[in-house]
Protein backbone atom coordinates (compact mmCIF):
# COMPACT_ATOMS: atom_id res chain seq x y z
CA UNK A 1 0.00 0.00 0.00
CA UNK A 2 2.51 2.05 0.98
CA UNK A 3 4.47 1.55 -2.75
CA UNK A 4 1.01 2.57 -4.55
CA UNK A 5 1.30 5.94 -2.49
CA UNK A 6 4.57 7.04 -2.90
CA UNK A 7 4.53 6.43 -6.84
CA UNK A 8 1.05 7.99 -7.00
CA UNK A 9 3.29 11.00 -5.27
CA UNK A 10 5.84 10.97 -7.70
CA UNK A 11 4.08 10.94 -10.87
CA UNK A 12 1.90 13.96 -9.86
CA UNK A 13 4.69 15.72 -8.71
CA UNK A 14 6.39 15.32 -12.04
CA UNK A 15 3.58 16.38 -14.07
CA UNK A 16 3.82 19.81 -11.87
CA UNK A 17 6.79 20.48 -12.71
CA UNK A 18 6.51 19.85 -16.41
CA UNK A 19 3.33 22.30 -15.78
CA UNK A 20 5.95 24.80 -14.08
CA UNK A 21 8.88 24.22 -16.59
CA UNK A 22 6.80 26.00 -19.46
CA UNK A 23 7.22 25.62 -23.39
CA UNK A 24 9.84 24.33 -25.01
CA UNK A 25 12.14 26.85 -26.39
CA UNK A 26 13.09 27.04 -30.20
CA UNK A 27 16.15 28.22 -31.71
CA UNK A 28 15.93 31.70 -33.14
CA UNK A 29 14.96 32.20 -36.49
CA UNK A 30 17.81 34.55 -38.92
CA UNK A 31 15.94 36.55 -41.71
CA UNK A 32 17.29 36.50 -44.97
CA UNK A 33 19.71 39.23 -46.26
CA UNK A 34 18.21 42.21 -47.97
CA UNK A 35 19.04 41.90 -51.69
CA UNK A 36 21.26 44.72 -52.67
CA UNK A 37 19.39 47.34 -55.17
CA UNK A 38 19.53 46.70 -58.97
CA UNK A 39 22.74 49.23 -60.17
CA UNK A 40 21.81 51.74 -62.95
CA UNK A 41 24.36 51.55 -65.73
CA UNK A 42 23.31 55.91 -66.17
CA UNK A 43 25.06 57.39 -63.57
CA UNK A 44 25.54 61.30 -62.05
CA UNK A 45 28.80 62.97 -63.32
CA UNK A 46 28.78 61.43 -66.96
CA UNK A 47 31.09 62.96 -69.83
CA UNK A 48 30.05 61.29 -72.79
CA UNK A 49 30.97 61.24 -76.52
CA UNK A 50 28.73 59.89 -78.77
CA UNK A 51 29.40 59.48 -82.71
CA UNK A 52 26.04 59.44 -84.99
CA UNK A 53 24.50 59.16 -88.83
CA UNK A 54 22.20 62.35 -89.48
CA UNK A 55 18.90 62.27 -92.61
CA UNK A 56 17.79 65.84 -92.21
CA UNK A 57 14.51 66.56 -94.51
CA UNK A 58 13.90 69.87 -95.02
CA UNK A 59 9.72 70.76 -94.31
CA UNK A 60 9.76 74.68 -94.99
CA UNK A 61 11.30 73.90 -98.44
CA UNK A 62 8.47 72.30 -100.56
CA UNK A 63 8.26 71.77 -104.29
CA UNK A 64 9.95 69.45 -107.11
CA UNK A 65 13.28 68.54 -105.71
CA UNK A 66 12.58 69.29 -102.10
CA UNK A 67 16.21 68.92 -100.32
CA UNK A 68 17.41 66.46 -98.19
CA UNK A 69 20.54 66.18 -95.94
CA UNK A 70 22.48 63.05 -95.71
CA UNK A 71 25.64 63.06 -92.79
CA UNK A 72 26.76 62.41 -89.93
CA UNK A 73 27.87 64.31 -86.13
CA UNK A 74 29.39 63.99 -82.74
CA UNK A 75 27.81 64.94 -79.29
CA UNK A 76 29.69 65.89 -76.12
CA UNK A 77 27.31 65.46 -72.88
CA UNK A 78 27.83 65.86 -69.20
CA UNK A 79 25.40 64.66 -66.78
CA UNK A 80 25.31 66.48 -63.22
CA UNK A 81 25.34 65.40 -59.92
CA UNK A 82 21.52 64.97 -59.90
CA UNK A 83 22.24 62.60 -63.27
CA UNK A 84 18.49 63.40 -64.61
CA UNK A 85 20.10 66.45 -65.94
CA UNK A 86 22.61 67.28 -68.44
CA UNK A 87 24.05 69.47 -71.06
CA UNK A 88 24.71 68.17 -74.70
CA UNK A 89 27.00 69.96 -77.28
CA UNK A 90 26.14 68.57 -80.67
CA UNK A 91 27.73 69.63 -84.20
CA UNK A 92 26.58 68.39 -88.17
CA UNK A 93 27.60 68.07 -91.51
CA UNK A 94 25.30 67.10 -94.17
CA UNK A 95 25.45 67.46 -97.95
CA UNK A 96 22.13 68.66 -98.83
CA UNK A 97 21.03 67.40 -102.05
CA UNK A 98 17.81 68.64 -104.29
CA UNK A 99 16.57 66.18 -107.06
CA UNK A 100 16.15 66.79 -110.65
CA UNK A 101 12.75 66.88 -112.40
CA UNK A 102 10.51 67.93 -115.38
CA UNK A 103 9.19 71.18 -116.00
CA UNK A 104 7.46 73.34 -119.18
CA UNK A 105 8.52 76.53 -119.36
CA UNK A 106 7.85 78.60 -122.47
CA UNK A 107 11.20 79.40 -124.60
CA UNK A 108 11.32 83.11 -126.11
CA UNK A 109 7.82 83.99 -125.46
CA UNK A 110 8.32 86.52 -128.09
CA UNK A 111 7.81 84.38 -130.83
CA UNK A 112 5.23 82.87 -129.88
CA UNK A 113 6.97 79.24 -129.41
CA UNK A 114 4.85 75.96 -128.08
CA UNK A 115 5.51 74.85 -124.57
CA UNK A 116 8.73 72.71 -124.36
CA UNK A 117 9.54 70.12 -121.11
CA UNK A 118 12.99 70.15 -119.81
CA UNK A 119 15.00 68.48 -117.95
CA UNK A 120 16.10 69.98 -114.71
CA UNK A 121 19.26 68.98 -113.38
CA UNK A 122 19.69 68.01 -109.23
CA UNK A 123 21.65 70.16 -107.01
CA UNK A 124 24.00 69.82 -103.75
CA UNK A 125 25.87 72.03 -100.91
CA UNK A 126 27.33 71.08 -98.25
CA UNK A 127 25.95 72.37 -94.51
CA UNK A 128 26.12 71.77 -91.23
CA UNK A 129 25.42 72.86 -87.73
CA UNK A 130 26.18 73.44 -84.30
CA UNK A 131 23.80 74.12 -81.60
CA UNK A 132 24.19 74.06 -77.08
CA UNK A 133 21.30 72.32 -75.56
CA UNK A 134 19.87 71.27 -72.44
CA UNK A 135 18.51 67.68 -71.60
CA UNK A 136 16.18 65.62 -69.29
CA UNK A 137 16.79 61.91 -68.93
CA UNK A 138 14.75 58.98 -67.24
CA UNK A 139 17.18 55.83 -66.35
CA UNK A 140 14.46 52.89 -66.18
CA UNK A 141 16.98 50.99 -64.51
CA UNK A 142 16.16 52.73 -61.38
CA UNK A 143 12.59 51.41 -61.52
CA UNK A 144 13.00 47.84 -63.48
CA UNK A 145 16.20 45.95 -62.30
CA UNK A 146 18.09 44.97 -65.72
CA UNK A 147 16.16 47.92 -67.52
CA UNK A 148 19.00 49.66 -69.29
CA UNK A 149 16.98 52.23 -71.13
CA UNK A 150 16.89 55.57 -70.66
CA UNK A 151 14.43 58.17 -72.60
CA UNK A 152 15.22 61.91 -72.53
CA UNK A 153 13.62 65.51 -73.98
CA UNK A 154 16.60 68.36 -74.99
CA UNK A 155 16.25 71.71 -76.42
CA UNK A 156 18.51 74.59 -77.20
CA UNK A 157 19.96 77.06 -79.99
CA UNK A 158 22.69 76.86 -82.48
CA UNK A 159 23.45 78.50 -85.92
CA UNK A 160 23.09 76.61 -89.36
CA UNK A 161 25.85 76.94 -92.14
CA UNK A 162 25.59 76.34 -95.64
CA UNK A 163 28.13 76.32 -98.34
CA UNK A 164 28.70 78.17 -101.27
CA UNK A 165 27.53 75.98 -104.31
CA UNK A 166 24.83 78.44 -105.90
CA UNK A 167 23.06 75.97 -108.52
CA UNK A 168 23.42 74.36 -111.99
CA UNK A 169 23.16 76.22 -114.84
CA UNK A 170 21.00 73.65 -117.48
CA UNK A 171 20.42 74.40 -121.68
CA UNK A 172 17.54 72.83 -124.26
CA UNK A 173 17.73 73.42 -127.68
CA UNK A 174 14.31 73.80 -130.34
CA UNK A 175 13.81 73.81 -133.39
CA UNK A 176 12.25 76.58 -134.89
CA UNK A 177 10.23 76.30 -138.33
CA UNK A 178 9.16 79.52 -140.14
CA UNK A 179 7.55 81.66 -140.66
CA UNK A 180 8.74 83.12 -137.29
CA UNK A 181 8.31 86.93 -136.60
CA UNK A 182 8.53 89.23 -134.23
CA UNK A 183 6.68 92.60 -133.18
CA UNK A 184 9.50 95.20 -132.06
CA UNK A 185 8.02 97.94 -129.73
CA UNK A 186 7.62 100.56 -132.21
CA UNK A 187 5.01 97.90 -133.68
CA UNK A 188 7.02 97.17 -136.67
CA UNK A 189 7.06 93.45 -137.78
CA UNK A 190 10.74 91.72 -137.93
CA UNK A 191 10.94 88.17 -139.77
CA UNK A 192 13.23 85.95 -137.47
CA UNK A 193 12.48 83.12 -139.66
CA UNK A 194 11.19 82.88 -143.38
CA UNK A 195 8.04 80.81 -144.13
CA UNK A 196 9.28 76.64 -145.04
CA UNK A 197 12.70 77.68 -143.23
CA UNK A 198 13.99 76.19 -140.21
CA UNK A 199 16.07 77.13 -137.48
CA UNK A 200 17.94 76.01 -134.00
CA UNK A 201 17.21 78.27 -131.15
CA UNK A 202 19.34 77.32 -127.65
CA UNK A 203 17.82 79.03 -124.76
CA UNK A 204 19.40 78.23 -121.23
CA UNK A 205 18.10 78.40 -117.23
CA UNK A 206 19.66 77.67 -113.70
CA UNK A 207 18.49 75.38 -111.07
CA UNK A 208 18.74 77.77 -108.03
CA UNK A 209 20.30 75.90 -104.97
CA UNK A 210 16.80 76.15 -102.60
CA UNK A 211 18.70 75.52 -99.44
CA UNK A 212 21.54 78.85 -100.78
CA UNK A 213 18.95 80.58 -101.86
CA UNK A 214 16.47 80.52 -99.07
CA UNK A 215 18.91 80.43 -96.25
CA UNK A 216 22.14 82.25 -97.46
CA UNK A 217 25.16 81.87 -95.89
CA UNK A 218 24.16 81.02 -91.99
CA UNK A 219 20.87 81.16 -89.68
CA UNK A 220 20.79 81.01 -85.73
CA UNK A 221 18.10 78.00 -85.47
CA UNK A 222 16.00 76.85 -82.11
CA UNK A 223 15.84 73.16 -81.49
CA UNK A 224 13.15 70.93 -79.49
CA UNK A 225 13.72 66.80 -79.78
CA UNK A 226 13.83 64.01 -78.20
CA UNK A 227 15.28 59.86 -78.25
CA UNK A 228 15.79 57.14 -76.79
CA UNK A 229 19.47 56.05 -75.27
CA UNK A 230 20.35 52.07 -73.96
CA UNK A 231 23.32 50.61 -72.49
CA UNK A 232 24.62 47.58 -73.19
CA UNK A 233 27.31 48.13 -70.12
CA UNK A 234 27.99 51.77 -68.12
CA UNK A 235 30.42 52.79 -70.48
CA UNK A 236 28.64 51.50 -73.38
CA UNK A 237 25.53 52.77 -74.82
CA UNK A 238 23.23 52.86 -78.40
CA UNK A 239 20.66 55.81 -79.16
CA UNK A 240 18.58 57.49 -81.73
CA UNK A 241 17.04 60.77 -81.67
CA UNK A 242 15.09 63.30 -83.66
CA UNK A 243 14.55 66.99 -83.59
CA UNK A 244 12.34 70.15 -84.71
CA UNK A 245 14.56 72.70 -86.16
CA UNK A 246 13.44 76.36 -86.65
CA UNK A 247 15.82 78.27 -88.45
CA UNK A 248 15.40 81.99 -88.36
CA UNK A 249 13.52 83.19 -91.45
CA UNK A 250 10.66 81.92 -93.52
CA UNK A 251 10.32 78.23 -95.33
CA UNK A 252 14.04 77.03 -93.51
CA UNK A 253 12.98 74.54 -90.94
CA UNK A 254 13.79 71.17 -91.13
CA UNK A 255 13.93 67.88 -89.17
CA UNK A 256 16.81 66.03 -88.07
CA UNK A 257 17.08 62.49 -87.61
CA UNK A 258 20.13 60.69 -85.73
CA UNK A 259 20.65 57.23 -85.82
CA UNK A 260 22.87 54.32 -85.23
CA UNK A 261 24.37 56.19 -82.61
CA UNK A 262 27.34 55.00 -80.64
CA UNK A 263 28.08 56.39 -77.18
CA UNK A 264 31.03 55.76 -74.89
CA UNK A 265 30.15 57.14 -71.15
CA UNK A 266 33.40 58.07 -68.81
Amino acid sequence: MKNIIALAVIGIASQTIVAFAGPEEKAPVTPPPTPPPCPSFLRPNEFDIGAFGTWAPWTGISGQGSPRGWGGGLDLEYWFPWKYAGVRFEGTGMSVHGGGFTTTVHPFPGLGLPARTVNVPSWSTGAGTITAQAALRLPLDDFWCGVHLAPYVFGGFGGLFVGSSGGRTFSETVTVTGPVTVTNANGTVTTVVPAGQTAQRTFTGKRLNAIRNNVGTDRVLGLIGGGLEYRFTPNIAIFSEASYNIVNGASNNFVQFNFIGLKYAF
